[in-house]
Protein backbone atom coordinates (compact mmCIF):
# COMPACT_ATOMS: atom_id res chain seq x y z
CA UNK A 1 0.00 0.00 0.00
CA UNK A 2 1.75 3.02 -1.31
CA UNK A 3 2.19 5.65 2.29
CA UNK A 4 0.57 8.82 -0.09
CA UNK A 5 -1.97 10.53 2.75
CA UNK A 6 -5.08 12.65 2.09
CA UNK A 7 -6.11 14.37 4.89
CA UNK A 8 -9.62 16.44 5.38
CA UNK A 9 -12.18 13.63 5.38
CA UNK A 10 -15.13 13.37 8.27
CA UNK A 11 -14.96 11.43 11.05
CA UNK A 12 -10.78 11.48 11.37
CA UNK A 13 -10.97 9.19 8.19
CA UNK A 14 -7.91 10.02 5.60
CA UNK A 15 -7.43 8.22 2.13
CA UNK A 16 -4.41 6.32 1.31
CA UNK A 17 -3.73 5.72 -2.82
CA UNK A 18 -3.41 2.09 -4.00
CA UNK A 19 -0.29 1.61 -5.96
CA UNK A 20 -0.84 1.64 -9.87
CA UNK A 21 -4.74 2.95 -9.53
CA UNK A 22 -6.21 6.18 -9.32
CA UNK A 23 -8.34 4.76 -6.38
CA UNK A 24 -8.47 6.09 -2.38
CA UNK A 25 -9.43 3.35 1.02
CA UNK A 26 -10.20 4.92 4.37
CA UNK A 27 -6.89 4.88 6.57
CA UNK A 28 -8.32 2.33 8.85
CA UNK A 29 -8.75 -0.04 6.14
CA UNK A 30 -5.05 -0.01 5.79
CA UNK A 31 -3.88 0.29 9.55
CA UNK A 32 -6.45 -1.84 11.07
CA UNK A 33 -7.89 -0.43 14.35
CA UNK A 34 -5.75 -2.01 17.19
CA UNK A 35 -2.88 1.22 16.55
CA UNK A 36 -6.07 3.50 17.06
CA UNK A 37 -7.18 2.10 20.32
CA UNK A 38 -4.05 1.56 22.33
CA UNK A 39 -3.54 5.67 22.31
CA UNK A 40 -1.51 8.24 19.89
CA UNK A 41 0.51 11.07 19.74
CA UNK A 42 -0.89 14.37 21.92
CA UNK A 43 0.57 16.42 19.31
CA UNK A 44 0.00 19.78 18.20
CA UNK A 45 -2.82 18.23 15.26
CA UNK A 46 -4.25 16.51 18.71
CA UNK A 47 -4.60 19.46 20.18
CA UNK A 48 -6.20 21.67 16.98
CA UNK A 49 -8.58 18.98 16.71
CA UNK A 50 -9.29 19.62 20.05
CA UNK A 51 -9.42 23.34 19.40
CA UNK A 52 -11.65 22.59 16.49
CA UNK A 53 -14.08 20.53 18.36
CA UNK A 54 -14.52 23.48 21.09
CA UNK A 55 -14.88 26.65 18.51
CA UNK A 56 -17.32 24.29 16.02
CA UNK A 57 -19.82 22.99 19.45
CA UNK A 58 -19.67 26.85 20.54
CA UNK A 59 -20.92 28.33 17.53
CA UNK A 60 -23.40 25.10 17.33
CA UNK A 61 -25.00 26.26 20.70
CA UNK A 62 -24.93 29.94 19.59
CA UNK A 63 -26.39 29.57 16.12
CA UNK A 64 -28.99 26.02 16.67
CA UNK A 65 -30.14 26.80 20.09
CA UNK A 66 -30.31 30.20 19.39
CA UNK A 67 -32.78 29.83 16.45
CA UNK A 68 -34.65 27.73 19.08
CA UNK A 69 -34.68 30.03 21.89
CA UNK A 70 -36.18 32.47 18.77
CA UNK A 71 -38.37 29.92 17.00
CA UNK A 72 -39.98 29.09 20.76
CA UNK A 73 -40.95 32.15 21.86
CA UNK A 74 -43.06 33.17 18.36
CA UNK A 75 -46.75 33.28 19.24
CA UNK A 76 -47.06 30.02 16.44
CA UNK A 77 -43.71 27.99 16.65
CA UNK A 78 -42.72 25.68 13.63
CA UNK A 79 -40.23 22.81 14.75
CA UNK A 80 -38.93 22.44 11.41
CA UNK A 81 -37.54 25.87 11.77
CA UNK A 82 -35.92 24.01 14.22
CA UNK A 83 -34.58 20.90 13.21
CA UNK A 84 -33.58 22.89 9.66
CA UNK A 85 -31.62 24.56 11.54
CA UNK A 86 -29.77 21.55 13.36
CA UNK A 87 -29.63 20.21 10.21
CA UNK A 88 -27.88 22.65 8.67
CA UNK A 89 -25.53 23.47 11.67
CA UNK A 90 -24.12 20.76 11.50
CA UNK A 91 -24.04 20.61 7.77
CA UNK A 92 -21.54 24.23 7.89
CA UNK A 93 -20.01 23.30 11.05
CA UNK A 94 -18.90 19.55 10.05
CA UNK A 95 -17.98 20.84 6.63
CA UNK A 96 -14.97 23.47 8.04
CA UNK A 97 -14.10 21.44 10.93
CA UNK A 98 -13.82 18.14 9.20
CA UNK A 99 -10.29 18.67 7.73
CA UNK A 100 -9.22 19.42 11.48
CA UNK A 101 -10.80 17.00 13.97
CA UNK A 102 -13.23 14.81 11.64
CA UNK A 103 -16.18 17.09 12.73
CA UNK A 104 -17.45 14.96 15.55
CA UNK A 105 -19.69 18.04 17.07
CA UNK A 106 -20.98 15.40 19.68
CA UNK A 107 -19.38 13.19 22.14
CA UNK A 108 -21.73 10.41 21.27
CA UNK A 109 -20.83 10.23 17.91
CA UNK A 110 -17.07 10.17 19.45
CA UNK A 111 -17.80 7.59 21.82
CA UNK A 112 -19.56 5.64 19.16
CA UNK A 113 -16.39 5.52 17.24
CA UNK A 114 -14.08 4.18 19.89
CA UNK A 115 -16.29 1.82 20.79
CA UNK A 116 -15.94 0.87 16.76
CA UNK A 117 -12.49 0.58 17.23
CA UNK A 118 -12.23 4.06 15.01
CA UNK A 119 -10.57 6.52 17.50
CA UNK A 120 -8.41 6.52 20.55
CA UNK A 121 -9.33 6.60 23.85
CA UNK A 122 -7.01 10.27 24.09
CA UNK A 123 -9.54 11.44 21.14
CA UNK A 124 -12.60 10.36 23.00
CA UNK A 125 -11.36 12.43 26.14
CA UNK A 126 -9.83 14.87 24.47
CA UNK A 127 -12.62 15.97 22.12
CA UNK A 128 -15.07 15.30 24.93
CA UNK A 129 -13.89 17.88 27.32
CA UNK A 130 -13.09 20.07 24.46
CA UNK A 131 -17.08 19.93 23.34
CA UNK A 132 -18.51 20.57 26.88
CA UNK A 133 -16.43 23.66 27.45
CA UNK A 134 -17.40 24.92 23.46
CA UNK A 135 -21.09 24.52 24.69
CA UNK A 136 -20.90 26.21 28.03
CA UNK A 137 -19.31 28.91 26.24
CA UNK A 138 -22.08 28.88 23.49
CA UNK A 139 -24.49 29.19 26.15
CA UNK A 140 -22.66 31.87 28.29
CA UNK A 141 -23.17 33.93 24.78
CA UNK A 142 -26.80 33.04 24.65
CA UNK A 143 -27.30 34.26 27.81
CA UNK A 144 -25.34 37.53 27.21
CA UNK A 145 -27.08 37.86 23.76
CA UNK A 146 -30.98 36.98 24.91
CA UNK A 147 -30.74 37.50 28.62
CA UNK A 148 -32.63 35.28 31.28
CA UNK A 149 -36.41 36.77 29.78
CA UNK A 150 -37.21 34.58 27.93
CA UNK A 151 -37.67 30.88 30.15
CA UNK A 152 -40.43 30.08 27.93
CA UNK A 153 -37.85 29.50 24.66
CA UNK A 154 -36.83 26.35 26.77
CA UNK A 155 -33.64 28.49 29.04
CA UNK A 156 -31.07 28.90 26.33
CA UNK A 157 -32.06 25.55 24.32
CA UNK A 158 -31.88 23.29 27.72
CA UNK A 159 -33.08 19.91 27.14
CA UNK A 160 -36.44 18.95 29.61
CA UNK A 161 -39.20 16.46 29.01
CA UNK A 162 -42.68 16.97 30.77
CA UNK A 163 -42.75 13.59 33.18
CA UNK A 164 -46.89 13.87 33.54
CA UNK A 165 -46.60 13.18 29.57
CA UNK A 166 -43.62 10.79 28.88
CA UNK A 167 -41.68 8.75 31.50
CA UNK A 168 -38.25 8.32 31.26
CA UNK A 169 -38.34 4.92 29.69
CA UNK A 170 -40.42 6.66 26.90
CA UNK A 171 -37.78 9.60 26.45
CA UNK A 172 -34.96 7.27 27.21
CA UNK A 173 -35.93 4.86 24.07
CA UNK A 174 -36.52 7.97 21.57
CA UNK A 175 -33.31 9.49 22.61
CA UNK A 176 -31.68 5.92 22.02
CA UNK A 177 -33.20 5.73 18.70
CA UNK A 178 -32.67 9.05 17.60
CA UNK A 179 -28.73 8.83 18.60
CA UNK A 180 -28.53 5.36 16.70
CA UNK A 181 -29.93 7.06 13.67
CA UNK A 182 -26.99 9.37 13.69
CA UNK A 183 -23.98 7.03 14.40
CA UNK A 184 -25.23 4.29 11.99
CA UNK A 185 -25.38 7.37 9.27
CA UNK A 186 -21.56 8.19 10.64
CA UNK A 187 -20.31 4.62 10.76
CA UNK A 188 -21.76 4.34 6.85
CA UNK A 189 -20.47 7.86 5.81
CA UNK A 190 -17.04 6.14 6.59
CA UNK A 191 -17.46 2.84 5.17
CA UNK A 192 -19.23 3.42 1.88
CA UNK A 193 -17.33 6.50 1.16
CA UNK A 194 -17.51 8.77 -2.01
CA UNK A 195 -13.78 10.01 -1.34
CA UNK A 196 -13.65 7.88 2.61
CA UNK A 197 -16.52 10.73 3.47
CA UNK A 198 -16.15 12.54 1.06
CA UNK A 199 -18.08 16.18 0.06
CA UNK A 200 -21.20 14.94 -0.08
CA UNK A 201 -21.05 12.73 3.55
CA UNK A 202 -21.81 15.09 5.47
CA UNK A 203 -25.38 15.85 4.19
CA UNK A 204 -26.81 12.02 5.37
CA UNK A 205 -25.18 13.31 8.59
CA UNK A 206 -27.09 16.39 8.56
CA UNK A 207 -30.66 14.59 7.26
CA UNK A 208 -30.33 12.12 10.28
CA UNK A 209 -29.73 14.89 12.52
CA UNK A 210 -32.96 17.18 11.19
CA UNK A 211 -34.94 14.13 10.89
CA UNK A 212 -34.34 13.33 14.60
CA UNK A 213 -35.60 16.69 15.74
CA UNK A 214 -38.33 16.67 13.84
CA UNK A 215 -39.05 13.26 16.09
CA UNK A 216 -37.94 14.43 19.54
CA UNK A 217 -38.51 18.20 19.77
CA UNK A 218 -42.33 17.90 21.16
CA UNK A 219 -40.57 14.90 23.45
CA UNK A 220 -37.70 16.59 25.15
CA UNK A 221 -36.28 19.40 23.13
CA UNK A 222 -33.86 16.72 21.19
CA UNK A 223 -30.81 16.08 22.30
CA UNK A 224 -29.10 13.37 20.69
CA UNK A 225 -25.56 14.94 21.92
CA UNK A 226 -24.87 14.99 25.58
CA UNK A 227 -21.99 17.88 25.10
CA UNK A 228 -25.20 19.86 23.59
CA UNK A 229 -27.34 19.28 26.36
CA UNK A 230 -24.73 20.39 28.70
CA UNK A 231 -23.75 23.65 28.21
CA UNK A 232 -27.07 24.88 28.12
CA UNK A 233 -28.05 23.55 31.14
CA UNK A 234 -25.51 24.60 33.09
CA UNK A 235 -25.79 28.03 32.49
CA UNK A 236 -29.65 28.25 32.80
CA UNK A 237 -28.81 26.95 36.28
CA UNK A 238 -26.42 29.65 36.70
CA UNK A 239 -29.08 32.16 35.43
CA UNK A 240 -31.33 31.01 38.23
CA UNK A 241 -33.88 29.88 35.22
CA UNK A 242 -36.60 27.93 37.16
CA UNK A 243 -36.86 24.27 35.44
CA UNK A 244 -35.92 20.48 35.43
CA UNK A 245 -33.14 21.09 32.75
CA UNK A 246 -30.38 20.13 34.86
CA UNK A 247 -32.39 17.81 37.05
CA UNK A 248 -33.05 15.80 33.83
CA UNK A 249 -29.30 15.89 32.78
CA UNK A 250 -28.52 12.21 33.40
CA UNK A 251 -31.25 11.35 30.66
CA UNK A 252 -29.68 13.11 27.78
CA UNK A 253 -26.00 11.32 28.67
CA UNK A 254 -27.00 8.11 29.59
CA UNK A 255 -29.31 7.72 26.46
CA UNK A 256 -27.16 9.07 23.81
CA UNK A 257 -24.13 7.16 24.50
CA UNK A 258 -25.76 3.99 24.98
CA UNK A 259 -27.64 3.47 22.00
CA UNK A 260 -24.21 5.14 20.22
CA UNK A 261 -22.19 2.19 21.77
CA UNK A 262 -24.74 -0.08 20.76
CA UNK A 263 -25.01 1.26 17.31
CA UNK A 264 -21.49 0.60 16.86
CA UNK A 265 -21.53 -2.66 18.61
CA UNK A 266 -24.57 -3.78 16.05
CA UNK A 267 -22.87 -2.21 13.18
CA UNK A 268 -19.15 -4.03 13.72
CA UNK A 269 -20.37 -7.07 14.60
CA UNK A 270 -23.25 -8.19 13.03
CA UNK A 271 -23.93 -8.83 9.61
CA UNK A 272 -24.35 -5.23 8.51
CA UNK A 273 -21.31 -4.71 6.62
CA UNK A 274 -19.60 -6.40 3.42
CA UNK A 275 -18.87 -10.26 4.09
CA UNK A 276 -15.54 -11.35 4.84
CA UNK A 277 -14.01 -12.90 1.89
CA UNK A 278 -12.43 -16.70 2.51
CA UNK A 279 -9.26 -17.23 4.05
CA UNK A 280 -8.99 -13.49 5.62
CA UNK A 281 -8.52 -12.94 8.91
CA UNK A 282 -9.97 -9.53 9.54
CA UNK A 283 -12.81 -7.43 7.84
CA UNK A 284 -10.68 -4.36 7.19
CA UNK A 285 -9.10 -6.92 4.85
CA UNK A 286 -12.25 -8.09 3.21
CA UNK A 287 -13.35 -4.00 2.72
CA UNK A 288 -10.34 -3.52 1.27
CA UNK A 289 -10.45 -6.62 -1.18
CA UNK A 290 -13.95 -5.88 -2.30
CA UNK A 291 -12.51 -3.13 -3.92
CA UNK A 292 -8.91 -4.16 -5.43
CA UNK A 293 -7.82 -7.47 -6.20
CA UNK A 294 -4.44 -9.00 -5.28
CA UNK A 295 -1.96 -10.76 -7.51
CA UNK A 296 0.64 -12.92 -6.14
CA UNK A 297 3.11 -11.88 -9.11
CA UNK A 298 3.59 -8.14 -8.40
CA UNK A 299 5.14 -7.07 -5.45
CA UNK A 300 6.22 -3.52 -4.87
CA UNK A 301 9.99 -2.54 -3.78
CA UNK A 302 9.58 -3.44 0.11
CA UNK A 303 8.18 -7.22 -1.02
CA UNK A 304 4.30 -5.90 -0.36
CA UNK A 305 2.08 -7.69 -2.97
CA UNK A 306 0.39 -4.54 -5.13
CA UNK A 307 -3.24 -4.78 -6.25
CA UNK A 308 -3.08 -4.44 -9.93
CA UNK A 309 -6.90 -4.72 -10.92
CA UNK A 310 -10.04 -2.89 -9.67
CA UNK A 311 -12.80 -5.66 -9.45
CA UNK A 312 -15.86 -3.51 -7.73
CA UNK A 313 -15.23 0.57 -8.01
CA UNK A 314 -16.54 0.68 -4.05
CA UNK A 315 -14.90 3.70 -3.74
CA UNK A 316 -14.70 6.60 -6.01
CA UNK A 317 -11.89 7.49 -8.45
CA UNK A 318 -10.09 10.90 -7.40
CA UNK A 319 -8.15 11.97 -10.68
CA UNK A 320 -6.98 14.93 -9.19
CA UNK A 321 -6.12 14.46 -5.49
CA UNK A 322 -3.75 16.16 -4.38
CA UNK A 323 -1.48 14.30 -1.85
CA UNK A 324 -0.05 17.13 0.38
CA UNK A 325 2.54 14.45 2.57
CA UNK A 326 3.72 11.15 3.36
CA UNK A 327 3.10 9.67 6.46
CA UNK A 328 6.07 8.78 8.81
CA UNK A 329 4.32 6.13 10.39
CA UNK A 330 3.68 3.81 8.10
Amino acid sequence: MAHFKIPGALYGTELFKVPYTNYYVPDYVQHGKVKLLLGEKIDYKFKRACAAEFIAMMFFIVICCGCAMVTLNLANPNLMMVAVSFGFGIMCLAQFVGPLSGGHINCAVTFGLFIGGRVSFFRLVGYTFSQMAGATLGAFFLWSIFGNHWPAARAFGSNSWDESVFSGGQVFLAEMMGTMLLVYNVFATIDIPTEGGGPLGVYPIAMSVMVAHLFLLPIDGCSINPTRSFGPSLVAAMAGINGKYYHQQYMFWFAPMIGAALTAAIYEYAPLKPKKREGKESLADAVFLSSVKREDDQEDISGDKLPTTVENKSYSKVDTAQVDEIDPDL
